[in-house]
Protein backbone atom coordinates (compact mmCIF):
# COMPACT_ATOMS: atom_id res chain seq x y z
CA UNK A 1 0.00 0.00 0.00
CA UNK A 2 1.50 3.47 -0.72
CA UNK A 3 0.54 6.66 0.86
CA UNK A 4 -0.40 10.36 -0.64
CA UNK A 5 2.22 12.65 -1.29
CA UNK A 6 2.37 16.42 -0.04
CA UNK A 7 1.11 17.56 -3.74
CA UNK A 8 -1.52 14.73 -3.89
CA UNK A 9 -5.24 16.03 -4.53
CA UNK A 10 -7.78 15.95 -2.23
CA UNK A 11 -9.81 14.39 -5.14
CA UNK A 12 -7.33 11.12 -5.04
CA UNK A 13 -7.99 10.71 -1.33
CA UNK A 14 -11.81 10.66 -1.72
CA UNK A 15 -11.85 8.28 -4.73
CA UNK A 16 -8.94 5.85 -3.09
CA UNK A 17 -10.98 6.07 0.27
CA UNK A 18 -14.27 5.26 -1.58
CA UNK A 19 -12.55 1.84 -2.99
CA UNK A 20 -11.07 1.07 0.27
CA UNK A 21 -13.88 1.24 2.35
CA UNK A 22 -16.49 -0.68 -0.42
CA UNK A 23 -14.04 -3.04 -0.97
CA UNK A 24 -14.03 -3.25 3.17
CA UNK A 25 -17.56 -2.97 3.89
CA UNK A 26 -18.45 -5.69 0.86
CA UNK A 27 -16.60 -8.45 2.37
CA UNK A 28 -18.44 -10.50 5.13
CA UNK A 29 -14.98 -11.43 6.93
CA UNK A 30 -13.89 -7.76 7.05
CA UNK A 31 -17.07 -5.31 7.40
CA UNK A 32 -16.97 -3.20 10.05
CA UNK A 33 -12.92 -2.93 10.45
CA UNK A 34 -13.69 0.13 8.14
CA UNK A 35 -15.39 2.46 10.75
CA UNK A 36 -12.39 4.65 12.11
CA UNK A 37 -10.97 5.04 8.40
CA UNK A 38 -15.01 5.98 7.50
CA UNK A 39 -15.34 8.74 10.36
CA UNK A 40 -12.62 10.84 9.31
CA UNK A 41 -12.88 9.83 5.10
CA UNK A 42 -16.50 11.58 5.90
CA UNK A 43 -14.53 14.19 8.16
CA UNK A 44 -12.49 14.96 4.83
CA UNK A 45 -15.35 14.91 2.18
CA UNK A 46 -17.11 17.37 4.28
CA UNK A 47 -13.84 19.75 4.92
CA UNK A 48 -13.38 19.45 1.06
CA UNK A 49 -16.75 20.68 0.05
CA UNK A 50 -16.65 23.08 2.52
CA UNK A 51 -13.48 24.42 0.60
CA UNK A 52 -15.84 24.52 -2.76
CA UNK A 53 -18.14 26.52 -1.19
CA UNK A 54 -16.03 28.79 0.04
CA UNK A 55 -13.96 29.18 -3.55
CA UNK A 56 -17.36 30.10 -4.89
CA UNK A 57 -18.07 32.41 -2.30
CA UNK A 58 -14.80 34.36 -2.45
CA UNK A 59 -16.08 34.74 -6.60
CA UNK A 60 -19.29 35.97 -5.84
CA UNK A 61 -17.61 38.73 -3.28
CA UNK A 62 -15.43 39.68 -5.95
CA UNK A 63 -18.44 39.79 -8.46
CA UNK A 64 -19.47 42.49 -5.98
CA UNK A 65 -16.23 44.46 -5.31
CA UNK A 66 -16.38 44.69 -9.29
CA UNK A 67 -19.73 46.17 -9.28
CA UNK A 68 -18.71 48.61 -6.83
CA UNK A 69 -15.72 49.18 -8.73
CA UNK A 70 -17.24 50.55 -11.93
CA UNK A 71 -19.53 52.60 -9.93
CA UNK A 72 -16.51 54.37 -8.43
CA UNK A 73 -14.89 54.48 -12.03
CA UNK A 74 -17.88 56.11 -13.73
CA UNK A 75 -18.29 59.05 -10.85
CA UNK A 76 -14.44 59.60 -10.92
CA UNK A 77 -14.19 59.60 -14.35
CA UNK A 78 -17.04 62.60 -14.81
CA UNK A 79 -15.47 64.33 -11.73
CA UNK A 80 -12.13 64.69 -13.96
CA UNK A 81 -13.95 65.96 -17.14
CA UNK A 82 -15.65 68.58 -14.90
CA UNK A 83 -12.57 69.75 -13.32
CA UNK A 84 -10.72 69.27 -16.28
CA UNK A 85 -13.57 72.17 -17.92
CA UNK A 86 -12.44 74.12 -14.51
CA UNK A 87 -8.71 73.70 -15.23
CA UNK A 88 -9.35 75.09 -18.88
CA UNK A 89 -9.06 71.89 -20.19
CA UNK A 90 -5.19 71.91 -18.68
CA UNK A 91 -4.32 68.91 -17.48
CA UNK A 92 -0.95 70.22 -16.46
CA UNK A 93 -2.53 73.02 -14.50
CA UNK A 94 -1.67 72.46 -10.60
CA UNK A 95 -5.12 72.42 -9.58
CA UNK A 96 -5.98 69.29 -11.83
CA UNK A 97 -2.46 67.69 -10.86
CA UNK A 98 -3.84 68.24 -7.52
CA UNK A 99 -6.04 65.48 -7.72
CA UNK A 100 -4.74 63.72 -10.58
CA UNK A 101 -1.38 63.76 -9.87
CA UNK A 102 -0.32 60.58 -12.33
CA UNK A 103 -3.69 60.91 -14.19
CA UNK A 104 -7.06 59.87 -14.37
CA UNK A 105 -6.39 56.07 -15.74
CA UNK A 106 -3.79 55.90 -12.60
CA UNK A 107 -7.09 56.05 -10.44
CA UNK A 108 -9.57 54.17 -12.55
CA UNK A 109 -7.35 51.20 -13.72
CA UNK A 110 -5.72 50.71 -10.30
CA UNK A 111 -6.12 47.67 -8.01
CA UNK A 112 -9.94 47.85 -7.00
CA UNK A 113 -9.24 46.96 -3.35
CA UNK A 114 -5.78 47.79 -2.45
CA UNK A 115 -5.19 51.10 -4.34
CA UNK A 116 -7.79 52.68 -5.87
CA UNK A 117 -9.84 53.06 -2.63
CA UNK A 118 -7.15 55.15 -0.99
CA UNK A 119 -6.74 56.94 -4.06
CA UNK A 120 -10.22 57.94 -4.17
CA UNK A 121 -9.85 58.80 -0.12
CA UNK A 122 -7.20 61.34 -1.41
CA UNK A 123 -9.32 63.11 -4.08
CA UNK A 124 -12.34 63.03 -0.94
CA UNK A 125 -10.06 65.03 0.95
CA UNK A 126 -8.87 67.57 -0.94
CA UNK A 127 -11.79 68.36 -2.48
CA UNK A 128 -13.48 68.61 1.09
CA UNK A 129 -10.31 71.41 1.48
CA UNK A 130 -10.87 73.49 -1.84
CA UNK A 131 -14.55 73.35 -0.97
CA UNK A 132 -14.73 76.82 -0.28
CA UNK A 133 -12.06 78.43 -3.01
CA UNK A 134 -13.19 79.47 -6.36
CA UNK A 135 -15.28 77.25 -8.63
CA UNK A 136 -15.19 74.42 -6.18
CA UNK A 137 -18.11 74.60 -3.97
CA UNK A 138 -20.31 73.10 -7.34
CA UNK A 139 -17.92 69.91 -7.68
CA UNK A 140 -17.70 69.39 -4.08
CA UNK A 141 -21.91 69.64 -3.81
CA UNK A 142 -22.03 67.26 -6.60
CA UNK A 143 -19.28 64.92 -6.10
CA UNK A 144 -18.44 64.63 -2.22
CA UNK A 145 -21.39 62.69 -1.06
CA UNK A 146 -21.33 60.51 -4.46
CA UNK A 147 -17.96 59.68 -4.37
CA UNK A 148 -17.90 58.97 -0.35
CA UNK A 149 -20.92 56.39 -1.26
CA UNK A 150 -19.34 54.59 -3.83
CA UNK A 151 -15.73 54.51 -2.00
CA UNK A 152 -17.34 52.89 0.98
CA UNK A 153 -19.48 50.64 -1.13
CA UNK A 154 -15.80 49.16 -2.63
CA UNK A 155 -14.26 49.23 1.10
CA UNK A 156 -17.37 47.28 2.61
CA UNK A 157 -17.51 44.56 -0.29
CA UNK A 158 -13.54 44.24 0.05
CA UNK A 159 -13.48 43.56 4.20
CA UNK A 160 -16.63 40.90 3.31
CA UNK A 161 -14.40 39.29 0.76
CA UNK A 162 -11.41 39.47 2.81
CA UNK A 163 -13.44 38.10 5.76
CA UNK A 164 -13.36 34.61 3.43
CA UNK A 165 -10.40 34.32 1.65
CA UNK A 166 -8.71 34.52 5.19
CA UNK A 167 -11.44 31.92 6.13
CA UNK A 168 -10.78 29.80 3.13
CA UNK A 169 -7.13 30.39 3.94
CA UNK A 170 -7.48 28.80 7.25
CA UNK A 171 -8.91 26.00 6.17
CA UNK A 172 -6.96 25.09 3.41
CA UNK A 173 -3.34 25.52 5.59
CA UNK A 174 -4.65 24.48 9.00
CA UNK A 175 -7.66 22.25 9.09
CA UNK A 176 -7.37 20.28 5.92
CA UNK A 177 -3.68 19.17 6.15
CA UNK A 178 -4.94 18.09 9.97
CA UNK A 179 -7.64 16.08 8.56
CA UNK A 180 -5.21 14.47 5.51
CA UNK A 181 -2.93 13.32 8.33
CA UNK A 182 -5.68 11.63 10.54
CA UNK A 183 -7.03 9.96 7.05
CA UNK A 184 -3.47 8.46 6.23
CA UNK A 185 -2.62 7.74 9.82
CA UNK A 186 -6.52 5.68 9.97
CA UNK A 187 -5.44 4.15 7.07
CA UNK A 188 -2.23 2.94 7.59
CA UNK A 189 -3.92 0.91 10.93
CA UNK A 190 -6.78 -0.37 8.75
CA UNK A 191 -4.43 -2.07 6.38
CA UNK A 192 -2.13 -2.92 9.70
CA UNK A 193 -5.30 -4.51 11.22
CA UNK A 194 -6.08 -6.36 7.60
CA UNK A 195 -2.58 -7.79 7.72
CA UNK A 196 -2.76 -8.88 11.45
CA UNK A 197 -6.58 -11.13 9.97
CA UNK A 198 -5.02 -11.91 6.97
CA UNK A 199 -1.24 -12.74 7.56
CA UNK A 200 -0.48 -15.39 4.82
CA UNK A 201 -2.39 -13.36 2.33
CA UNK A 202 -0.61 -10.25 1.38
CA UNK A 203 -2.33 -9.95 -1.68
CA UNK A 204 -5.53 -10.22 -0.10
CA UNK A 205 -5.18 -7.29 1.98
CA UNK A 206 -3.33 -4.94 -0.95
CA UNK A 207 -6.42 -5.46 -2.80
CA UNK A 208 -8.33 -3.51 -0.81
CA UNK A 209 -6.37 -0.27 -1.54
CA UNK A 210 -5.92 1.59 -4.52
CA UNK A 211 -2.75 3.41 -5.59
CA UNK A 212 -2.53 6.80 -5.68
CA UNK A 213 -1.64 7.81 -8.81
CA UNK A 214 1.64 9.54 -9.73
CA UNK A 215 2.75 13.02 -11.18
CA UNK A 216 3.17 13.42 -14.43
CA UNK A 217 6.63 14.51 -15.61
CA UNK A 218 6.68 17.86 -17.49
CA UNK A 219 7.72 18.01 -20.79
CA UNK A 220 11.80 18.67 -20.79
CA UNK A 221 12.11 17.46 -17.62
CA UNK A 222 15.74 15.53 -17.14
CA UNK A 223 15.14 11.95 -17.32
CA UNK A 224 16.38 9.92 -13.94
CA UNK A 225 18.82 6.89 -14.47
Amino acid sequence: MDNPREDTPTDQYRTRGAFTLSGVRADAETQGMEAGFAAVHVELKAKAREQEDMEEKVQEHEAVISGCDRVVDRIVRSFDLRLFDLCDKNRDAPRYRRYFPEGLRSVTEADAREVEPKMVRDILKALDEDKDKPGMKPLHEEYFARLLGAVEAVEVADAACTKVEEQLAFLKEKTIPDVKRRWVEERIKLHADLTKKFPNDAARVESYFRRFAKPRKKKGAPVEG
